[in-house]
């Protein structure tokens, strides 16, 4: 998981990528709308403007895959003849290959085949040239997927919706885990916007303690301490007897998906 985030760039500039990203930039990267007339699916791509290989992925209805729609960032993997994408931090819900000329090709050409459980039988999407990528509605379908707050939102704001999310899991996983935002350390509006994603962590939380084999664990837990370091790596989580530590950084993308295979293998 730390090694993907070496080939990302900070996501702090994915932050301002919502805001500031151009039309020409966007036309200058990869992009392609994906479908599948048959299963109704659909597959929206775009490269992070300025970034290698980073890739934004939203779906909607793609068989076997919950929720229905969602964004997460992918990486472009180039080691193998196929070019394929995968998750950031793992725990993606599907993966990708494509299948046709890679991207030199126009979208009329894009071939994809998507993995959600059997690789054997994959779904085969197409490039559907009617469609346009809107790259910055992209990039903010991700930040709300993934619970960072938009720009308005104020500090009170961040806190209100983690504890809200805290009273939520404690009631479901029949724990008392306490969360405490480390305020000081998000001392930028772009770094603040992150400290929301406790959300995620605490979504996780609850769907490892939904598995009676992480259950007492999640019970033994009594605070959630959420820290931010700027260029840090990816999404760090450590535990110390009855506190799980949970640190955001630069390149902390995917964090509900990405703590979620941590707490199954740590927990």
């Amino acid at each position: 998981m730390l090694g993907q985030a070496a080939m990302i760039a900070r996501v702090s500039k994915l932050a301002g990528a919502l805001l500031l990203v151009s039309t020409a930039h966007a036309a200058a990267g990869f992009s392609v709308v994906l479908t599948n007339d048959v299963e109704h699916a659909k597959i929206t791509m775009a490269d992070i403007p300025g970034q290698r290989d980073a890739v934004v992925v939203a779906w909607q209805d793609i068989p076997g895959v919950t929720p229905a729609s969602g964004a997460m960032v992918y990486y472009r993997d180039r080691s193998s003849s196929d070019i394929r994408y995968f998750a950031v931090g793992g725990g993606g819900k599907f993966s990708l290959f494509d299948r046709g000329r890679g991207r030199a090709a126009r979208a009329t050409s894009a071939v994809f085949h998507v993995v959600a459980d059997d690789p054997r039988h994959p779904l085969v999407l197409a490039g559907d040239t009617s469609e346009t990528v809107d790259v910055p509605a992209l990039l903010a379908q991700y930040a709300a997927f993934e619970n960072a707050a938009a720009a308005s939102e104020t500090r009170a704001a961040i806190e209100s919706a983690v504890t809200a999310r805290a009273t939520q899991t404690n009631k479901a996983c029949g724990s008392q885990l306490a969360p405490k935002i480390q305020w000081k350390a998000f001392a930028t509006p772009a770094s603040m916007r992150l400290a929301k994603q406790a959300v995620s962590i605490l979504e996780s939380i609850e769907a490892a303690c939904a598995d009676k084999d992480y259950a007492a664990a999640v019970r033994t837990l009594r605070e959630l301490r959420v820290d931010y370091q700027a260029d840090g790596g990816a999404l760090r989580l450590e535990r110390t007897g009855a506190a799980l530590a949970v640190r955001f950084s630069d390149t902390s993308y995917n964090p509900r998906e990405a703590s979620r295979v941590w707490l199954t293998d740590h927990l």
